[in-house]
C-alpha cells in the first residue's frame, strides 16, 4: 500500500515538474497609466492580473473560481507602519554581498535561458534623472537583447533629457518547472553562497 502511494506521488510530481508553464503579457504604459494584463497558465489553472483594475482572478478549465480585488491600505495603517520603522545600526557586509554577485548573475542568466521565448514585440522609451545612469541602462539592454533569440521585435529609444518610462509590450514565454530546479539547487549549494549567507544572517 505504501509502495503504491509513493509511486503515485512520484508520478504526479513528475507530471508537475514536466508540465510547461505558459506566461503571457500584454501591457501598455503611457504617461503614468498602465493598462493590459499578465497571465500565468499551468496545467488546468490560469492566473490573470489586470494592471488597470489592479486585481487578479483564478480560472480552472476556463471558469473563474476566485477573484482577488485590490485593497488600498488606509492612511492610518501606513502611518502606523512608518512609525514602527527603526534605523538599523548594522553595517552592510559589502565583502559578502560582492562575493554573492557572481553566483547571483549566473543564477539570473540560467533562469533567463531556461525560458523559451515564443513571441516578443516591445517598443520602449526610457530615461533616468542622471544621464550616466541612462547610458548604463542602455548598455544593459544591449546585453539582454543579445541573449534574446532572433525572430522577435525589440524597439527602444533613450531620452537623456528627462526621466521617462513608456512601453508597448506583447510577449509569450514558456518554461517547465524542472528547468528551474537545477539552477536554484546549484546556487543554494554553492560554498561561497552558503558562507556569505550564513555570515549575513548571523550578524
Amino acid at each position: 500500500m505504501i509502495g503504491a502511494i509513493i509511486i503515485i506521488l512520484a508520478f504526479f510530481t513528475l507530471v508537475i515538474l514536466l508540465s510547461p508553464v505558459k506566461i503571457s503579457v500584454n501591457s501598455v504604459r503611457a504617461g503614468e497609466e498602465i493598462d493590459g494584463f499578465f497571465s500565468f497558465g499551468w496545467i488546468m489553472f490560469l492566473l490573470r492580473y489586470t494592471f488597470k483594475k489592479k486585481e487578479a482572478e483564478l480560472l480552472v478549465f476556463g471558469r473563474r473560481v476566485a477573484r482577488i480585488p485590490n485593497k488600498e491600505k488606509s492612511p492610518e495603517f501606513k502611518e502606523k507602519k512608518s512609525r514602527s520603522k527603526k534605523k538599523s545600526n548594522k553595517k552592510p557586509h559589502l565583502g559578502d554581498i560582492f562575493s554573492l554577485s557572481r553566483p547571483m548573475v549566473r543564477l539570473f542568466k540560467d533562469l533567463i535561458c531556461s525560458f523559451k521565448l515564443k513571441y516578443l514585440d516591445i517598443d520602449i522609451i526610457f530615461g533616468l534623472k542622471d544621464p550616466s545612469y541612462t547610458g548604463i541602462m542602455a548598455g544593459f539592454l544591449h546585453s539582454i537583447i543579445g541573449i534574446i533569440h532572433r525572430g522577435h521585435t525589440v524597439r527602444w529609444s533613450v531620452d537623456f533629457a528627462k526621466p521617462v518610462l513608456e512601453w508597448n509590450l506583447k510577449a509569450e514565454a514558456a518554461i517547465t518547472p524542472i528547468q528551474i530546479v537545477l539552477p536554484v539547487v546549484r546556487f543554494i549549494t554553492n560554498g561561497q553562497v552558503l558562507r556569505s549567507g550564513l555570515r549575513i544572517i548571523r550578524d
